[in-house]
């Protein structure tokens, strides 16, 4: 990893807190070479309710909510083609389709938790699956280096 990296790790961490969803907090940056191309967090649509009720009724909240790969790749208003995601917790396979879609060619997030892979490991096998058809670079570390 670059310091390009940790650097963009570090601003998705940062991006993350402006998430209002109380139990879950997730941040992207989506770059190209050491050019931001768009930011993303997870939240409701712009435009409707993001009332704390609605996060505090945990169905409700996963009907409306986006995640942050999601508000980043649609904020983008850009080919994203070649360009590196990063984000704050390994992409469930949802948005491991979009990035595989959108042409993103890689992918760095920290290594996940060990009640992160209790709750998400059949998801994180099948993005990694689709990540390796689609010869997208998949790279786990830490943000906790200096950048």
């Amino acid at each position: 990893m670059t310091n390009w990296d940790h650097r963009f790790l570090a601003m998705a961490q940062l991006v993350a807190t402006w998430s209002k969803d109380p139990s879950s907090k997730v941040g992207s940056v989506i770059a190209d070479g050491k050019r931001i191309v768009s930011l993303g967090f997870n939240g409701f649509p712009a435009g409707t309710d993001d009332d704390p009720s609605i996060y505090d009724n945990r169905e409700r909240k996963y009907r409306r909510v986006l995640h942050a790969e999601q508000n980043a790749m649609s904020f983008a208003k850009r080919d994203l083609t070649g360009c590196t995601i990063y984000i704050t917790h390994p992409p469930c396979a949802r948005c491991a389709a979009q990035i595989v879609q959108e042409g993103i060619k890689r992918v760095v997030c920290p290594s996940p938790s060990a009640d992160f892979l209790v709750r998400w490991e059949d998801d994180m096998r099948e993005a990694r699956a689709m990540f390796k058809e689609a010869n997208v670079v998949f790279v786990e570390a830490e943000p906790t280096r200096e950048a």
